[in-house]
């Protein structure tokens, strides 16, 4: 008997159904089912404020018998193909760039959700909803629109792809209406209510909160510099009007959202929510030298080098879950780093249900940087990763080794590094598990651990739990599902337990399980 997982799966790849009855328009209401108890069915109306806005797709949202459309905003993606080793074109030509799309709307979700969407640029054979083990099925309406519900909210941020295409898809970002949203005149609070704001730098001292409202899109970056900081709300941080500038492997910009700019120790309750961050210059979301840290329903798209999603470096009780994170650099990213203050531990970390998406570099990694052993401070240790699926790698044949959807990576803090000089700390206690691989790009790698052979001395990786991994592979992907070299280094106690790949368990070694050196590995 299939699992039900696999049962929806292959749901999520089945051929388009036809719709009920006559295929029609946006703009058409759709044919009602006759009520059980003989009365006449409802009377479905039509709100068309934002159709036709966006060049790419229309969506529609089904509540109290109005299909009601949604903003749909672009965001520039990366595809690795198009790039070779030449990374940023600072003249911003897109010439390496292509365009996806993305719309972010409030239901209550007290029952499924029911969205339409339309293609409007050129025809299509299929479509997909991932992540396929939710097991939307989209059904072919006519005129270039699919229909499809979204069950629940823990199930409300998808990507839409006609035809597999990847780099000019849509997103669909679902919330519940905020309950918690401050009023526009709450003392400490900064909001920004719905529409466009030009905001130049947003600063947040001890206590303050930055609101960012459903229908709201800010151009600027966000400074937190100060403990007990809130941001919220179902809005958009953009990137867009600031500088990206940098050199040819190298973007230079400003963070986006730069928490701790000053790396000041002993900084304490942060919380991120719900908002969406979007092509920032450089890194992301980074969190210096923080202690109690919730990153909470936020999503990111960027598609620049270096551009990750979240960077976490010398913190402690973290949490980051329910995020959507698309970035052509790491989505997120634990680091022992040589410019926090002071270069402590990074360690309780706890990263779950998270939808990932690496465009080139990786989409979860625990390390690269991973401290210096001969300066003795600050090391990586007793972090969770679980119940995560990851959409899409495809960057896993190139460059260094680690390149891969999850990775686990040990090297000297870069200050070191760079200088030819220097060894990663031990790292141990890593746990990943229930992570879910929904048939990556074809050139990606599924899992690496990997340890950097050009240190000064030999290191350590200790107690590494990988459990519970399933991988699908619809695309034939030309790496092994699992890549390990610990070069001159050592890995101990490492178990890799219940690991499935397209329907096979790997208990050994073989094509699928690459091993070099000295690796101390159980498989269960």
């Amino acid at each position: 008997m299939k699992s039900a997982i696999m049962i929806a799966l292959l749901a999520g790849m089945s051929v388009l159904n036809a719709c009920d009855g006559a295929a029609r328009s946006p703009e058409t209401p759709p044919v009602s089912p006759e009520n059980p108890d003989g009365t006449d069915p409802p009377v479905i109306t039509v709100d068309d404020k934002y159709a036709g806005d966006n060049d790419h797709y229309d969506v529609y949202i089904l509540a109290d018998n109005e299909w009601k459309s949604i903003k749909v905003y672009d965001a520039l993606c990366s595809d690795a193909a198009k790039h070779s080793q030449i990374w940023n074109d600072w003249g911003n030509d897109k010439e390496l760039r292509d365009t996806m799309s993305y719309s972010i709307f409030e239901a209550d979700f007290s029952s499924p959700v029911k969205v339409r969407v339309t293609k409007r640029n050129g025809s299509f054979n299929k479509v997909e909803v991932r992540p396929s083990p939710y097991g939307m099925v989209p059904v072919d309406c006519g005129d270039n629109t699919v229909e499809f519900e979204i069950p629940s909210l823990d199930k409300a941020k998808v990507s839409v792809e006609f035809d597999g295409d990847r780099y000019h898809n849509l997103f669909l970002f679902g919330y519940e209406p905020d309950p918690d949203k401050p009023s526009e005149d709450e003392p400490g609070v900064i909001y920004y209510g719905p529409g466009e704001h030009d905001a130049g730098d947003i600063t947040l001292t001890d206590g303050q909160t930055l609101y960012i409202d459903y229908g709201a899109v800010v151009y600027g970056r966000v400074v937190v510099d100060g403990s007990h900081c809130r941001i919220a709300g179902h809005g958009i941080l953009s990137g867009d009007k600031l500088e990206h500038w940098g050199e040819q492997s190298w973007s230079m910009g400003a963070i986006i959202l730069e928490c701790n700019p000053d790396r000041d120790p002993g900084r304490q309750d942060l919380e991120i929510r719900d908002i969406t961050v979007v092509n920032g210059p450089s890194w992301n979301i980074s969190i210096y030298n923080y202690y109690d840290v919730l990153i909470d329903g936020v999503n990111t798209i960027c598609y620049i080098l270096n551009g990750d999603g979240m960077d976490v470096v010398c913190s402690n009780a973290v949490e980051i879950r329910n995020c959507f994170l698309r970035n052509y650099d790491d989505c997120i990213t634990l680091k022992v780093r040589h410019n926090a203050t002071p270069v402590s531990d990074l360690y309780d970390v706890h990263i779950h249900d998270n939808i990932i998406w690496g465009d080139f570099a990786r989409g979860i990694v625990v390390g690269i940087e991973a401290g210096n052993k001969e300066e003795r401070t600050g090391y990586l240790h007793d972090v969770t990763v679980e119940d995560c699926i990851f959409l899409h790698h495809a960057g896993g044949e190139a460059l260094d080794d680690l390149r891969a959807a999850f990775a686990i990576g040990q090297y000297a803090s870069p200050e070191y590094a760079w200088n030819n000089y220097g060894t990663a700390r031990e790292m141990k206690n890593i746990t990943a598990r229930n992570l879910i691989f929904d048939s990556i790009g074809k050139t990606g790698r599924n899992v690496a651990i990997w340890q950097y052979p050009d240190m000064t001395d030999a290191c350590n990786m200790d107690n590494v739990l990988l459990e519970n991994f399933t991988v699908y592979d619809r695309n034939g992907v030309t790496t092994p599902a699992i890549y390990i070299d610990a070069n001159q280094h050592n890995i101990t106690n490492l178990t890799i337990r219940n690991f499935t790949f397209a329907g096979q368990k790997i208990l050994s070694e073989g094509p699928e399980c690459v091993i070099y050196g000295d690796v101390d590995v159980q498989f269960e």
